[in-house]
């Protein structure tokens, strides 16, 4: 039992200084292009969508799948949540998941009544038939036909047991947590740093 607190808080401060890198990323992406040239528009697009989407998402979940065997699959998946979806999509997902949890209490996150929110650990919304697209190909496809999935092509590389074995109450505890720890020891201490500096 200790052991396992203990790894649940090894996997807690993971996600928290994940994030925290996330945070810090996003600022060094490259200033968007502009053009007031038709001719450029089309070209200025594609590279804005490749550095501002395509590129910080790689290397996002790149730096995520080197620490994810030491998180539980709760924190992978509230992460990777907190990450992909609008705040407006989040709200509608976690209302979903308290309704089924209210009926349920072992009632599964990935499942086909969630798969418009959470297919992102390779649920079998069709990713695996852009596999063998380039990239930026695969990315821009499911955002057109999926955008407010997570993971999509399981990048992280979950196995299925462990997803598939992912309750909602889990994911629920975890994304509450994680939410708090992000706004008290992320968000705040940056709001902080902007007052002092600004």
């Amino acid at each position: 039992m200790i052991e396992e607190t203990r790894q649940r808080v090894r996997s807690r401060e993971l996600a928290v200084r994940l994030y925290d890198t996330w945070v810090r990323d996003r600022q060094k992406r490259p200033d968007i292009g502009y053009s007031d040239d038709p001719k450029d528009i089309e070209e200025l697009a594609r590279i804005n969508h490749k550095t501002q989407l395509v590129e910080p998402r790689r290397l996002h979940l790149a730096k995520m799948k080197e620490v994810a065997r030491e998180m539980t699959i709760a924190d992978r998946v509230a992460l990777l949540v907190m990450m992909e979806l609008p705040a407006l999509e989040t709200s509608a997902l976690l209302h979903r998941l308290s309704r089924q949890l209210a009926e349920d209490p072992e009632a599964k996150y990935f499942s086909v009544v969630n798969q418009a929110d959470n297919c992102g650990c390779g649920c079998g919304c069709c990713c695996g038939a852009m596999a063998s697209l380039p990239y930026e190909e695969q990315i821009s496809t499911h955002h057109m036909t999926k955008p407010y999935s997570i993971d999509p092509f399981n990048e992280v590389e979950t196995p299925t047991s462990e997803r598939d074995s992912l309750l909602i109450r889990d994911f629920l505890e975890s994304h509450e947590s994680l939410s708090q720890d992000v706004s008290t020891r992320i968000n705040s201490r940056y709001h902080h740093m902007g007052r002092e500096f600004g």
